[in-house]
């Protein structure tokens, strides 16, 4: 009997739950700002299911203190924050998702062989539970990848000083970190400065502000090589409120022939409303062959944390029978535990030939990756081991393609939805995405040996490459860049040098030309 009763309880319950979700359901349809719909994984992988900004999003994250080392905490998640301001108050870019309610019914109630019923099902690990999603927004045209204005003017960028014969500046697809383009600055100069600054950014009296750009000084850059990441706060009358000083809001760069990452850092003076970043070289310094900017960013931890985006990097040019490597980038990690996202390709140009985790992100502790394409959409999600977590700026993944046909350039596209977690978003159930697509391209080249064009290969040709050492595979030089690593130096003098003498070792007995 006190079975049978439980029994009889136990379905007069699921029919008053069922009784109350009908009437329930009018009320969920009515639209309003406090409800939640949420597009899958998959879908914001794909690139489908709207723009990233629709998706149900959650409240900014109390922003925290830095960890004392003066480094970045990331993109912020407010998305009228981060973008040259426009006399406008932005809206919040964050929402939050709503938590799905807990099942209410105690599985211990239900007698012995009695089934639950479907709306009893607990929800999906990582497919129904909702996520709190930040969208990470940049400085607008923070990598130079928009057109330019019709006056040939750069989009959310502007000249300090009035342009003069000692230098220079241009949007290059020569030099990049990341994406296809950068802002090249040419000095020539040691009386002459330039200084090309962002769109002002709203600040907030009081907070700290970091300021960081990707740089790079080509060789034979002059006898004073050198550039400059300013960060400057102004009031509302546009006229400069912080004092200057090395070392903090003003830092040099010196290094010739790498990729560096320079930061800077400021506190926001009480009368401050605005901010700029600004790529200068001064009358100090010179940079004849140029200094290239990329990836500019202007975060506070204070406004919102974030650890960090992804980017794709790939190779400005390789020859015809070269396979394509694709290479999905973290930038300024803080504390990255897993990465996520999807690859466009043309797959009439392309073929996926594998991926494979970076080294980078082996490091302090192995991680797995999971990955699949179909129809020219690769999806991968990379995760390192529990306790294990990369920072600063690191190589996660790289793709390799092959080359079908014979495209002169190939494109790939990281899909905006791609994004981070760090090890506080992992308990916290949280994601970091970025709200626009990334594409970079890479030439196809169909180089020959022999680079003089005389019609032979042979010692001539090593002296041509000798004579362009230092110089930049851009324009008309890559010809010499031999073994197509994006410089000319005495590794293409060797590499044509090694080809030359194995045909010479490899000719048959008739002595036939190279």
């Amino acid at each position: 009997m006190l079975n049978s009763g439980l029994k009889k309880a136990w379905r007069m319950g699921r029919i008053a739950a069922l009784a109350f979700l009908i009437a329930l359901q009018p009320l969920m349809l009515v639209p309003g700002t406090a409800e939640a719909s949420g597009a899958s994984k998959d879908a914001i992988f794909a690139g489908q299911g709207g723009d990233p900004a629709d998706q149900p999003i959650g409240e900014p994250a109390d922003g925290g203190p830095t960890d004392g080392s003066g480094m970045d905490n990331g993109e912020l998640g407010d998305g009228s924050v981060d973008v040259p301001s426009d006399g406008k108050d932005g809206d919040s870019a964050d929402g939050m998702v709503e938590q799905p309610q807990e099942d209410p019914v105690d599985d211990s109630l239900i007698p012995e062989g009695e089934e639950k019923g479907p709306l009893l099902e607990p929800v999906g690990a990582g497919e129904l539970a909702s996520q709190e999603i930040h969208e990470v927004k940049p400085l607008f045209n923070n990598g130079f990848e928009e057109t330019l204005n019709a006056d040939g003017t750069i989009p959310g960028w502007s000249m300090f000083f009035a342009p003069n014969e000692g230098t220079s500046y241009e949007i290059s697809q020569d030099m990049r970190y990341y994406g296809t383009s950068s802002l090249k600055l040419v000095d020539k100069s040691n009386t002459l400065p330039i200084y090309v600054q962002s769109d002002p950014r709203p600040v907030t009296p009081g907070y700290t502000y970091n300021g960081s750009a990707m740089m790079y000084i080509a060789p034979n850059a002059g006898n004073a090589a050198g550039a400059s990441l300013v960060l400057r706060f102004y009031d509302a009358a546009g006229k400069q409120v912080n004092t200057d000083k090395d070392g903090e809001n003003i830092v040099h760069l010196r290094t010739v022939g790498s990729w560096t990452r320079v930061t800077v850092t400021g506190i926001a003076p009480s009368n401050a409303v605005n901010a700029r970043l600004a790529a200068s070289i001064s009358n100090y310094f010179t940079a004849e062959s140029g200094a290239f900017y990329d990836d500019f960013t202007l975060t506070s931890p204070q406004e919102e944390k974030a650890p960090g985006t992804l980017h794709l990097q790939m190779p400005t040019g390789i020859s015809g029978s070269q396979q394509l490597e694709a290479k999905i980038m973290l930038s300024r990690g803080q504390d990255v535990q897993k990465a996520f996202g999807s690859l466009r390709y043309d797959p009439t140009v392309l073929e996926v030939v594998y991926a494979a985790v970076a080294s980078d992100f082996h490091t302090g502790g192995e991680a797995k990756l999971d990955w699949s394409h179909e129809a020219g959409v690769l999806k991968f999600e990379v995760a390192k081991i529990a306790g294990s977590t990369v920072s600063d700026d690191k190589q996660l993944i790289n793709v390799t393609f092959k080359v079908l046909g014979e495209p002169d350039r190939v494109d790939v596209t990281l899909l905006s939805g791609s994004g981070i977690q760090d090890s506080e978003g992992i308990q916290n159930n949280k994601i970091y995405i970025g709200t626009s697509d990334e594409r970079a391209s890479t030439q196809i080249r169909r180089a020959s040996l022999d680079v003089n064009g005389d019609g032979k290969i042979d010692l001539f040709d090593v002296m041509a490459v000798a004579k362009m050492v230092g110089q930049m595979a851009a324009g008309d030089n890559w010809k010499y860049d031999i073994n197509n690593d994006g410089r000319i130096d005495h590794a293409d003098v060797e590499a044509l040098t090694n080809a030359i003498l194995s045909k010479l070792l490899n000719l048959d007995d008739g002595g036939h030309a190279l």
